[in-house]
């Protein structure tokens, strides 16, 4: 069977580092564009999720998004989804999910996957948007947008 995966799990230690500025989390994961669809069921989702609760943290929420990059539907997914208290989102994908993503909510958005190099294209999104799979993800450093750190929000 083919992987189709174009991005993993950041490493425990730097996830650890990243989630200790906040307690009350809401995970978004992509659902990943290319993949074989023989199950519904994305294991870096629940192994992030469980990390979390195991440093302390509560995850206020979970949603899975197919083709989270897609600038018309995941707005429509994502507007009223994190619950009152959340007081950051943690994203697992590409680039360009994580992007799109902090372009949508009114909190802090943090990458919790980095990118897997491939050959290729890595992604399209309908948006100025780019991902360079450079398997060392630093949109937590620019706020989870690659453009500005002050792109509009749509919710």
């Amino acid at each position: 069977m083919e992987d189709y995966t174009k991005y993993r799990l950041k490493s425990s230690e730097e996830l650890i580092q990243t989630l200790s500025g906040t307690d009350h989390i809401f995970v978004v994961a992509c659902n990943k564009c290319f993949k074989e669809f023989t199950s519904v069921d994305e294991p870096e989702c629940n192994e992030f999720a469980e990390l979390a609760r195991t440093a302390g943290k509560n995850v206020t929420g979970a949603v899975r998004v197919d083709f989270l990059c897609n600038k018309t539907q995941t707005p429509r997914r994502l507007c009223d989804i994190v619950p009152a208290g959340t007081e950051s989102v943690f994203v697992i994908s590409c680039g360009l999910g994580i992007q799109t993503v902090a372009d949508i909510v009114q909190l802090p958005v943090f990458a919790a996957s980095d990118s897997i190099p491939c050959r290729g294209h890595h992604g399209r999104a309908l948006t100025p948007k780019a991902c360079d799979a450079c398997a060392q993800c630093y949109l937590n450093v620019t706020g989870g947008n690659a453009l500005s750190l002050t792109a509009p929000r749509v919710c």
